[in-house]
């Protein structure tokens, strides 16, 4: 006993935390004394959720570690940080939060809390304005629902948990709307969620009113610089951008050419129709307009759809000055098939004949044509 007090274990978390592992049972006095310390530092917390708290936070984090010893005494702990979480997260201070996060991710690997409840409660928080908070719990997401599929599919939890992402990406909040978009793309990607209803959810973030970029493009931070003051302080500004903007480009993995998800589309032909009623209608960017149009030709292509009025959209598009015009061209080579009225893609052909394959024009552009 005097080498506990020589040791101050009550005050020595890690050092009786260590303890508590190898033997349970000798240390459960010295447990409940430090489970009293955090219920009591729990009352002053849930009167200031806004104030830091760093007692409580290593508190948790010590009982979080210890909770497969003493399984019957901690019993409510999971529900009660993720109450805590439900209830504060938009007032906690940002550490304890992520604190209380990473608490969670422990019992989860431990096996000590139920997954549905904690991914549906993780995708609540993709509300708070904390990036790393954001990332920490998108590794998780995704790392768990792997985790959950990696012997057989588990049908049940992942309905469950494509039901209720389903209503994120209806969320008002544009970011957690994003982040669940990025799961189960992410998800798809890694082979775990590649069901028709998987593909079919993603779909309709097509029709989102939120476009905004990752970031802005060397286009955009050139003529930012242009037509902004320039002094040393902006060029410099600019240079860096350049550099971060490079670096992230050459991070990029190479692109996959797997159209798979195409196919697993429900009524491609309705989809199509309503993309091209945004597209004719939409005042986005140009690049934005260019991913649809290639959205558009890729699904017009594949499935043999009848869409008319996609040739003459494109046609506009076909001039040698244009913009990503060799990236025009390929939209409505892909929307060419056999299915498609020589009456309907004529017009397109002639376009491209007058435009692109006459005398005035550089052998280049001949070419391209």
């Amino acid at each position: 006993m005097s080498g506990r007090n020589n040791n101050k274990l009550p005050n020595n978390l890690p050092q009786l935390q260590n303890l508590i592992k190898r033997d349970p049972q000798s240390y459960v006095e010295e447990f409940l004394q430090q489970y009293r310390h955090y219920q009591s530092n729990l009352q002053i917390f849930k009167l200031q959720p806004d104030k830091p708290n760093k007692e409580l936070a290593d508190l948790v984090m010590f009982l979080a570690q210890v909770a497969h010893c003493y399984l019957q005494q901690l019993a409510t702990f999971p529900q009660e940080l993720s109450g805590l979480l439900m209830s504060h997260h938009t007032m906690i201070e940002s550490d304890i939060r992520m604190t209380f996060c990473k608490a969670l991710i422990l019992l989860r690997n431990k096996n000590l809390i139920d997954p549905t409840s904690l991914l549906e409660l993780f995708f609540e928080l993709l509300r708070c304005h904390d990036k790393l908070l954001r990332k920490t719990l998108y590794t998780h997401i995704v790392a768990d629902i792997k985790n959950i599929n990696a012997k057989h599919k588990n049908n049940k939890v992942n309905t469950t948990l494509q039901n209720f992402m389903y209503t994120m990406l209806r969320d008002s909040n544009p970011i957690a709307a994003k982040i669940s978009l990025d799961v189960m793309v992410e998800l798809y990607k890694r082979n775990i969620w590649n069901d028709a209803k998987t593909v079919n959810v993603i779909t309709t973030a097509c029709f989102s009113k939120v476009t905004k970029p990752e970031g802005p493009s060397v286009r955009d931070l050139k003529v930012r610089y242009s037509t902004g003051k320039k002094t040393c302080k902006n060029k410099k500004k600019m240079e860096k951008a350049m550099k971060v903007l490079k670096k992230h480009k050459n991070k990029k993995k190479p692109e996959v050419f797997n159209f798979s998800a195409i196919h697993l589309i429900h009524d491609p032909q309705d989809f199509s129709e309503k993309l091209l009623k945004q597209l004719e209608a939409s005042k986005e960017r140009f690049e934005v307009k260019m991913m649809m149009m290639e959205f558009i030709s890729r699904l017009v292509g594949i499935h043999e759809l009848f869409l008319f009025n996609f040739y003459p959209f494109v046609q506009r598009f076909l001039q040698p000055h244009q913009r990503e015009v060799t990236k025009v061209l390929l939209c409505a080579a892909q929307a060419a098939h056999p299915l498609v009225p020589p009456e309907t893609i004529e017009p397109v052909i002639m376009t491209i004949a007058n435009n692109f394959v006459t005398d005035r024009n550089s052998g280049e552009v001949m070419t391209v044509g």
